[in-house]
């Protein structure tokens, strides 16, 4: 028997939507307010769509009372419904009105989360030091090797720059794409290893992965349907404007090398 996933669901209006896996109850946070609803409340869960909708149980003749979360992924909406139905009780007897065991409370502004530390940039792979090694070759019989070694000058920037800009621009696209088309869930930390703190997380098949990052006792992630063994945190929107900045930078210095290279190779012909 596999565990059922803890899972997170971001909809529109800073709604969010938490299950926390079998035998727990499932939590509806807005803005200003949060609703605890247990499992013996919950008559269904439906995913149409990018919304995903929770019917409380109701007695006979009676209008249930429902919430719904919008503009969520698909994929997530589904994967929610799924783990929810499959953990509800059986009922042998008349509902009873959910909405009485529905427990509301007053939330606080949620505090502004730590910086995410950003990953460094890999180490350069032997098409690009071939690259390299055929531009000093290059420049060197065009017009001396005195060119060889000046094109090695800018050709740092460039590499630097384009890590740096493709480093950060993979992860503003996962940090967009992967909660809004894929699947958010609470990963729990787990222990320390050499680089950092190591969280444990499980996907909708029951599969358990590693994550490593910074946080507290719980962290939230997401991941591709496609691929769960590859995940991102959840960041804000001043993180997601810092990272940008820091691409566009890359980008720069990464063009600022690409013309200091352009300028020695085309000096060398001339020579």
């Amino acid at each position: 028997m596999t565990a059922s996933p803890s899972l997170v669901l971001r909809g529109s209006g800073s709604t969010v939507l938490r299950f926390e896996g079998e035998g727990a109850a499932v939590s509806l946070g807005r803005p200003g307010e949060g609703h605890h609803i247990p499992l013996a409340a919950i008559a269904h869960v439906r995913a149409e769509g990018r919304v995903a909708t929770i019917e409380l149980t109701a007695p006979t003749g009676v209008e249930p009372t429902s919430y719904r979360v919008e503009d969520v992924s698909e994929a997530a909406a589904t994967a929610f419904a799924d783990a929810v139905n499959a953990a509800l009780p059986e009922r042998t007897e008349d509902a009873v009105d959910g909405s009485t065991l529905v427990t509301t409370h007053l939330t606080p502004p949620a505090p502004v989360p730590p910086r995410r530390r950003i990953g460094t940039v890999g180490v350069v792979g032997l098409c690009v030091l071939a690259v390299v090694v055929a531009l000093c070759v290059t420049a060197g019989v065009a017009g001396g090797w005195g060119y060889a070694v000046t094109v090695l000058f800018p050709v740092p920037f460039a590499l630097l720059g384009a890590g740096i800009a493709g480093v950060i621009g993979h992860g503003l696209y996962a940090q967009r794409a992967y909660p809004k088309h894929g699947i958010t869930v609470m990963a729990e930390f787990s222990h320390y290893d050499a680089r950092s703190r190591v969280y444990r997380y499980t996907d909708t098949t029951g599969a358990e992965h590693t994550y490593n990052g910074s946080g507290g006792q719980w962290i939230e992630l997401s991941y591709l349907p496609r691929a769960p063994h590859r995940a991102t945190t959840v960041a804000t929107r001043r993180e997601r404007i810092g990272l940008a900045g820091l691409a566009l930078f890359g980008v720069a210095l990464g063009g600022g090398g690409l013309v200091g290279v352009v300028y020695v190779m085309t000096e060398a012909f001339a020579a």
